[in-house]
């Protein structure tokens, strides 16, 4: 489950939806109950776009077993079910499960979710499972773990930002990479930093902690927590924001049917989407871009 939404209260409701999200908590008329009563829609529409693609698409820790071919170059063959892969942190390998060999952050050569991995000099492997007659190299089934990180970093700013400042501190780092570009989604103060390429990220973990990510350059904008900061596509997150317009339109009280479309709205009158289920299939079509690659 993701720690945030892929898309903030603060981005959706600076997108042109046309939605009043002043009454989604009925029982509370305070303004941040409605914020958060938004966030948690959009958390919703988060998990369902990882649904629709069948793998998160936020950055995530991800360990893989399964049992590979090593071909006669000596070269370990993965393909991985979660992409797009970002970080290999560890490969594990032997002829038995109980007894297997990791290699710490190895040299990896990734084709879009497939990696291909060096095993030693002239095809030699570091072994240090059970004894086996002959050289895995010339070919033959190991079993392997796989541990990565993959996916598309999308967080929050966990503290405030001043302009000019050469770092940012955020909620979840995982993802996060030393010379890569991402995008603060702040209305009215939207930028794009690069990560400084003598920075260091953490180990990745199951639990992220708040970490500051050293910037290139200096912000150009004041921001406050909150706030996305986010390598993710923004046709993804389009996708989110459709599905939770979807969620939000309110049936016309004349007809009782379910998202029809109300005639006395010169901005609904024309929409060719009844019952809001042609933003679903927006939706769902650009999410196929990013489906999983099995």
């Amino acid at each position: 489950m993701a720690l945030t939404p892929y898309v903030s209260a603060a981005a959706f409701k600076a997108h042109p939806t046309y939605i009043d999200t002043d009454g989604l908590n009925l029982d509370n008329t305070d303004p941040d109950a409605q914020t958060a009563e938004l966030t948690n829609r959009l958390l919703t529409a988060s998990e369902w776009a990882d649904d629709e693609c069948d793998q998160p698409l936020g950055a995530h820790l991800w360990v893989q077993n399964e049992r590979v071919f090593v071909g006669r170059d000596g070269r370990l063959k993965v393909h991985s079910d979660h992409g797009p892969i970002i970080q290999v942190v560890e490969v594990a390998y032997g002829f038995t499960p109980e007894t297997m060999t990791t290699l710490t952050n190895p040299t990896v050569w990734t084709e879009q979710n497939n990696m291909v991995i060096p095993m030693g000099t002239n095809g030699t492997m570091a072994w240090s499972g059970s004894l086996q007659f002959g050289s895995v190299a010339t070919g033959g089934d190991i079993y392997t773990q796989s541990k990565l990180v993959a996916g598309y970093a999308a967080t929050v700013l966990d503290q405030d930002a001043a302009k000019d400042a050469t770092s940012v501190t955020v909620l979840d780092p995982t993802g996060i990479t030393p010379g890569v570009r991402y995008r603060i989604w702040e209305p009215g103060a939207e930028e794009s930093v690069i990560v400084d390429p003598a920075w260091t990220p953490p180990e990745p973990s199951t639990t992220p902690v708040p970490t500051s990510v050293d910037l290139l350059t200096p912000l150009r904008y004041d921001h406050e927590a909150g706030h996305d900061f986010s390598g993710m596509p923004a046709s993804a997150r389009l996708a989110i924001v459709q599905h939770t317009i979807s969620q939000l339109m309110r049936p016309d009280s004349t007809a009782e049917d379910e998202f029809p479309d109300n005639a006395t709205s010169s901005t609904r009158s024309e929409d060719s989407r009844p019952k809001g289920m042609g933003l679903l299939t927006e939706a769902r079509r650009t999410l196929a871009n990013y489906r999983r690659d099995r």
